[in-house]
């Protein structure tokens, strides 16, 4: 709902919210008050954070991630495919924060700046890493999951977790395969789907339309037990389509992955 603009507020700031819907709340990244500003009707990616320019998969990822991991700030977290504003809030507020990119042109285990080239089907990274693997928006981009469900599990400690957001389908029985990797090549299945991509212009393919039964791939290729949390509050700017977050629990004693 749109609220008055009250005297004093900066310019760019009174034109967005006497254009577009808007209601204030808490945010869970700038951990105080915020304006919640809907900029388009495709919530998802529209929904924004007037100070921190976080989305409602960030903040829906942060709220689930305090509640089943509370403690998160000290343990060992690492970020695949970071760059927005989830990542940024990631970064300055865990103690021990990592990250990684899929870079095609720089070997596995090297650097690129900050970010680490890593595959999530062949992690480089040892056994019992970390307490946390956060991915946004990722696993519909990978071609082998299954491998890359069994590598997290690998390098998570017992009990650790795998959090994470992708586009789920309920209505789906079945997962649907979009793209099969065939040696080095990709076959397409179906018509080719590009989302963003952080780190090329080009777009990720989507490989995968995932339903119902995503939960039982995850358990079969990992062991990991997955819980789906979905929270729809706009004091906490939590509305939009495909708001569910996703977390995996390692089993506390590793059965040989």
């Amino acid at each position: 709902m749109k609220r008055g603009v009250s005297r004093g507020v900066d310019p760019k700031l009174s034109a967005l919210l006497e254009k577009h819907p808007h209601n204030i709340g808490h945010c869970v990244l700038c951990e105080k008050e915020s304006i919640f500003i809907e900029l388009e009707e495709w919530l998802r990616d529209h929904y924004i954070c007037y100070q921190c320019g976080s989305i409602p998969r960030h903040r829906a990822l942060v709220s689930a991630l305090n509640l089943f991991v509370p403690n998160w700030r000290n343990l060992s977290l690492h970020e695949s495919s970071p760059g927005n504003a989830l990542s940024d809030f990631l970064k300055r507020s865990s103690a021990d924060y990592s990250s990684s990119h899929y870079y095609e042109d720089v070997p596995r285990g090297e650097y690129k700046g900050d970010h680490r080239s890593e595959d999530l089907s062949r992690l480089t990274y040892k056994d019992n890493s970390f307490d946390v693997l956060v991915t946004s928006d990722v696993f519909e981009h990978v071609l082998e999951p299954q491998k890359a469900f069994k590598e997290i599990a690998r390098v998570l400690k017992p009990g650790g977790v795998h959090i994470f957001t992708m586009p789920w389908y309920g209505t789906l029985e079945k997962s649907v395969q979009r793209v099969k990797l065939t040696g080095n090549k990709m076959k397409h299945l179906l018509e080719p789907v590009y989302h963003g991509n952080p780190i090329s212009g080009e777009g990720s393919i989507v490989t995968y339309d995932w339903g119902k039964d995503f939960s039982d791939i995850i358990h079969k290729a990992s062991g990991m037990t997955t819980t789906t949390i979905v929270q729809k509050d706009r004091s906490l700017g939590l509305e939009a389509e495909f708001l569910e977050v996703f977390v995996s629990r390692n089993p506390l004693k590793l059965t040989g992955h």
